[in-house]
């Protein structure tokens, strides 16, 4: 006679929120007052993250280079929602095929330079982001899933 075996039942999804609600772990600190579209990649910021979140960063400083997740919340408020843009190359394209900050989620991604941890303060190069911006979650850069060096895009 064969043991009885309990029959797994197959594990199902459940349904994806049409919302989410986000709460910010920290803040943007730079001299960069206003939004604008290119010359970051020079500027230093210091992520000021909130006390409780010490101790979910042990470790970072191991990295060179961080990824920084943060919400354009001066962007949120623009009256102009457009779904596509012309750059300055003359071409028009998705916003989602852009590095705008109008998009509908107004949702930043920046993989910067580590320059260095002090307590629950990170000080980075190249973040995007304006001065108080608020920052939703960072992660380790990791090469092998973050960097492809076969990337194409297109034509300035």
């Amino acid at each position: 006679m064969w043991p009885f075996r309990r029959r797994r039942e197959p594990w199902l999804r459940p349904p994806a929120p049409a919302e989410v609600t986000l709460r910010a772990i920290g803040y943007v600190r730079n001299e960069v007052t206003k939004p604008r579209p290119r010359g970051w990649e020079r500027v230093e910021s210091a992520i000021e993250l909130l006390p409780e979140h010490a101790p979910r960063i042990a470790g970072i400083e191991a990295y060179s280079h961080v990824i920084v997740v943060f919400f354009m919340d001066v962007a949120a408020s623009a009256p102009e929602k457009p779904t596509a843009l012309t750059l300055g190359s003359g071409r028009t394209y998705g916003v989602l095929a852009t590095r705008s900050q109008l998009r509908p989620n107004h949702l930043g991604v920046s993989a910067v330079s580590l320059l260095g941890v002090e307590g629950t303060t990170l000080r980075v190069r190249g973040l995007d982001a304006i001065d108080g911006t608020p920052v939703l979650d960072i992660k380790p850069y990791l090469p092998e899933y973050d960097s492809w060096p076969d990337a194409k895009v297109p034509d300035p």
